[in-house]
């Protein structure tokens, strides 16, 4: 269930960035206001301790690695005095009043997720302006009301738990929720039964968990835990001790490598990934046939690529792999004759860049960036185009959820003048609409939106956008904040 996970994580990155925005304002102002003749006061010395170490031959210096024990007490009051250096700054800008009025309406708004459909209900989060944490809910039907299933605002007095998604049952009547305390990394399960309202038996201690799936059945859970010696795939029988959970996968995997595990839409097979590392230039890949209790079986091994998002329907696995295409392409395995010499390619590279895909509908649906914006396709499982998705325009769209067996799909939509908005696809007809959209302030209809190019040193273009003002003249009189980034595969396409 990593796309239930990764659509949270976009959500605290999104929140994030708001309030990277207000301290870039808030840092232009303080340059703005002070000349150079008016220099600022120093701020509170920060102690080094140079530690040392050699990372793969090469000597590394690190001299605030005491800063790293956020617990401790010269920790803390470090925190303090900085705090109050800043706070001693930005108290005596005139503009710092009227910044915060315009900006806590921006920041301070409503948030809703893209749900999930399992048995005619749809479940989703859902955080209003006025609260600090995002709530679980339901709704059965598209046009039910919605309820609660779990709050976490009361959960914690600082009001910093919060509860995500992780997995739903085929049926909708039982989910698995996660709660973070304090944003930290490790997490506790939790089983709940949707019909009674109730937390069921299965109560998961605190680690660090992914790759979440139960059972069609709901007898059973698979998941994957980070141990101290490295990640290990579990099976847990729903309503016994997950102290006894047995291990099934991930023996003598050393703490550097990530580990993953999928079930297929039957629950006949379980597909496990093994990524070396966060940059995940070499994968493995291994299935079991549960139903016929066969043994392990090596798909990949010693293919240097990367290989990722393995969904099986029936006997066939579909797979993403930069594997002799530098831009991705997906592959078609027959489980049944998985030798290399049968993958098949289904959806082969293009001029654009696919950085996922998911099976909707008996349709496959891709999603491209292209000149740092999104595209999507609907293909046939045998590669045939169907359409190209139509989007509201220049934007980013967040991937399309769905299941192999419903015809809906959704997907997120946003873009430099158009807040966060979830759309309803009909996968059959093509037609959409809108589930949800933030109410923000902003009137786009005065804003202009354009891309423009220019040619980096080594002879690259370099596609660039430009948000202004409608009314505004390019005379060089008008401030400009100007943004960029460039490392780990990452693109900045258009957000609201």
């Amino acid at each position: 269930m990593g796309k239930i996970e990764g659509r949270e994580r976009v959500a605290r990155r999104a929140r994030a960035g708001q309030f990277f925005l207000a301290v870039v304002l808030l840092a232009t102002l303080v340059q703005a206001q002070s000349p150079a003749s008016k220099s600022l006061p120093k701020p509170p010395a920060t102690r080094t301790d140079n530690v040392t170490e050699v990372l793969h031959g090469v000597e590394v210096t690190d001299p605030y690695r005491w800063l790293e024990d956020q617990d401790a007490a010269e920790t803390r009051t470090w925190i303090a005095a900085q705090n109050a250096y800043t706070d001693s700054v930005l108290s005596g800008l005139s503009a710092v009043a009227s910044l915060k009025q315009r900006l806590l309406p921006l920041i301070k708004t409503d948030f809703m997720g893209t749900p999930v459909e399992r048995g005619g209900r749809f479940f989703f989060s859902k955080r209003l302006a006025d609260q600090e944490q995002s709530i679980l809910y339901v709704r059965k039907g598209l046009k039910g009301n919605d309820e609660v299933l779990i709050d976490p605002n009361p959960m914690s007095a600082d009001h910093t738990t919060s509860v995500q998604l992780a997995e739903v049952s085929d049926d909708g009547k039982m989910i698995i929720y996660r709660v973070r305390r304090g944003g930290e990394d490790e997490t506790t399960l939790q089983a709940f039964d949707v019909d009674s309202r109730k937390d069921l038996p299965d109560s998961f201690p605190r680690a660090r968990y992914s790759s979440i799936s139960l059972t069609p059945d709901k007898s059973g859970l698979y998941y994957t835990k980070q141990t101290k010696e490295g990640p290990r795939v579990y099976y847990h029988r729903m309503g016994s001790d997950p102290a006894s959970d047995k291990e099934i996968f991930g023996a003598g995997l050393g703490v550097e490598m990530i580990v993953g595990s999928s079930l297929s839409l039957e629950g006949r097979y379980i597909l496990f990934t093994v990524a070396y590392g966060s940059a995940a230039d070499r994968t493995e890949l291994y299935f079991q046939d549960l139903a016929k209790k066969g043994p392990l079986v090596t798909l990949v091994k010693d293919v240097p690529a990367r290989f990722s998002g393995g969904r099986i329907v029936g006997d066939r696995l579909f797979l993403q792999t930069n594997w002799k295409a530098p831009k991705n392409c997906i592959l078609r395995v027959d489980l049944k004759h998985p030798a290399q010499e049968n993958w098949r390619e289904v959806i082969p590279e293009s001029d654009a860049v696919l950085q996922g895909y998911n099976l909707v509908g008996g349709k496959l649906v891709a999603t491209y960036s292209k000149d740092a914006m999104s595209r999507a396709r609907i293909f046939e499982p045998d590669g045939k185009l169907v359409r190209e998705v139509s989007l509201p325009g220049i934007g980013s769209i967040g991937g399309f959820s769905g299941r192999w067996g419903s015809k809906t799909a959704f997907y997120s939509y946003n873009s430099f003048v158009v807040p966060t908005t979830i759309y309803r696809y009909d996968m059959a007809r093509g037609s959409q609409e809108v589930w949800s959209q933030l109410k923000v302030p902003v009137d786009a209809a005065k804003i202009e939106v354009k891309q423009v190019w220019y040619t980096s040193k080594d002879g690259t273009r370099v596609p660039m956008f430009v948000v202004y003002p409608k009314a505004m003249k390019f005379d060089g009189s008008s401030p400009a904040l100007l943004t960029g980034y460039g490392g780990f595969n990452v693109t900045q396409s258009p957000g609201f």
